[in-house]
């Protein structure tokens, strides 16, 4: 009866937690936010994908079947739009587009890359591109109006 009684006493053998599931969104934005068919609808591109990778808060859709990126960060403020800010050359500001906002074009040989970055609150949008600034900037406020 004692050994009985001891048998009952002892605990199950510990298990190992769950490992942690790879983000699939942050703070609330993913990929999903920016689906390929509105992508390739504004920027005029026939779109697949998008390739989600995330990055703390920042997440970057890459499409395939055209030159396009989408880029979503969350927690922004006019400082870490400052800092942004400082990675482009080409710039144009965009006064009256959103909270704040520019565009920057490279060129390399005969092709030309524009970005077209704003920020709407606490979010951040950037679209590079190989269409037009008119484009990605009709891309951003159809992106702003879905969020």
């Amino acid at each position: 009866m004692a050994l009985l009684a001891l048998c009952a006493c002892t605990s199950a053998p510990a298990t190992e937690p769950p490992p942690s599931p790879t983000p699939t969104d942050s703070a609330g934005v993913n990929c999903e936010d920016a689906p390929p068919n509105v992508v390739g609808a504004a920027l005029e591109m026939r779109l697949t994908g998008p390739r989600q990778t995330i990055s703390g808060n920042v997440v970057r859709c890459a499409y395939g079947g055209g030159s396009a990126e989408v880029r979503f960060e969350t927690g922004a403020d006019a400082a870490s739009f400052a800092e942004g800010r400082r990675d482009h050359s080409g710039i144009t500001d965009l006064p009256g587009f959103h909270d704040e906002a520019y565009r920057a074009t490279a060129i390399t040989g005969e092709v030309v890359r524009t970005a077209v970055v704003a920020r709407a609150g606490t979010v951040e949008i950037t679209v590079t591109t190989d269409a037009t600034a008119d484009r990605a900037q009709q891309l951003i406020d159809t992106l702003f109006a879905a969020l």
